[in-house]
């Protein structure tokens, strides 16, 4: 006796199967990606500071992630910036995304 519509049963749960890894996939790679931006961003910003730009640090405020808190914390040698998103994916999240820039102070 032969079953007839197993394949086809198997071939949809793997095509699904498929579909939620590539998607959980791409989920994590745009979390690392948010992360880099994060980053970079704090990066940029506690450079800016470092140097005494703060004209400068402000307009690269506006390239943080839409959401993201951006803490700064000067001290007298050196600029700690530290920019926080939220991430979320459906039911899955929040999750907080962090990247920190640290700059020593520049003439002085």
């Amino acid at each position: 006796m032969q079953q007839r519509g197993m394949v086809t049963f198997e071939l949809a749960v793997g095509i699904l199967s498929a579909a939620v890894v590539a998607t959980v996939i791409g989920w994590g790679i745009s979390l690392l990606m948010l992360q880099s931006r994060c980053t970079d961003v704090a990066g940029q910003i506690a450079r800016q500071l470092g140097r005494g730009d703060t004209a400068a640090a402000a307009k690269l405020e506006s390239l943080a992630p839409a959401g993201a808190a951006i803490i700064t914390d000067e001290k007298p040698e050196e600029v700690m910036v530290r920019v926080t998103v939220d991430a979320r994916f459906g039911v899955l999240g929040p999750l907080t995304v962090t990247g920190s820039g640290i700059s020593p102070r520049q003439g002085r």
